[in-house]
């Protein structure tokens, strides 16, 4: 059938803090995993076969020593607040987790990535300190959503993305509305 917008989904889940944050590097209960993974999404999900598959990615390739990984991006996916995203929104999203002074608990995945660079509007280029030909799992990991660039503080609170919901109302460790 021709899928409907609207519905109800209620799940109960244990684990939420008041002091939670929808920022998805201090992601850290299974609540806010399950808000993070049905707001946004992230370059490449895991089917059912174990397989690493395009979500937000098109399509990936690496160089012959699995050093360097270019990603095209999928065209015209918008976040919640209507901003189409672009390879801009990408880079940004996964140096949160790079910066020096990061908290992010995906530091340590993101560690060996020497360089992220967007080569046009739908392309990014991740240059690794050494060949890695699991990368492309790597990029699924739930920590490493993608929101739109400049997002800081509190506004990873508001959980714009590109997901199947749109967060409405967050109470930390209390209840969410989708």
């Amino acid at each position: 059938e021709t899928p409907k917008k609207g519905g109800r989904l209620r799940v109960g889940l244990t684990g939420g803090s008041t002091t939670d944050s929808l920022d998805p590097g201090l992601v850290v209960s299974n609540m806010n995993q399950f808000i993070n993974m049905q707001t946004r999404n992230c370059l490449v999900e895991i089917d059912q076969n174990f397989e690493a598959i395009p979500e937000l990615a098109a399509s990936w390739e690496s160089s012959p020593d699995a050093a360097q990984w270019t990603f095209k991006l999928r065209k015209g996916i918008e976040f919640h607040n209507g901003k189409t995203m672009t390879a801009e929104d990408v880079v940004y999203s996964i140096n949160h987790h790079r910066k020096k002074d990061t908290k992010s608990a995906a530091k340590g995945i993101v560690e060996p990535v020497k360089d992220i660079k967007a080569d046009g509007k739908y392309t990014v280029v991740f240059t690794l300190e050494g060949g890695n030909a699991d990368f492309p799992f790597i990029m699924s990991d739930y920590h490493l959503s993608i929101a739109p660039a400049g997002t800081e503080g509190k506004d990873w609170d508001k959980g714009i993305g590109t997901g199947g919901y749109v967060l409405k109302k967050w109470e930390a460790g209390v209840r969410v509305f989708a």
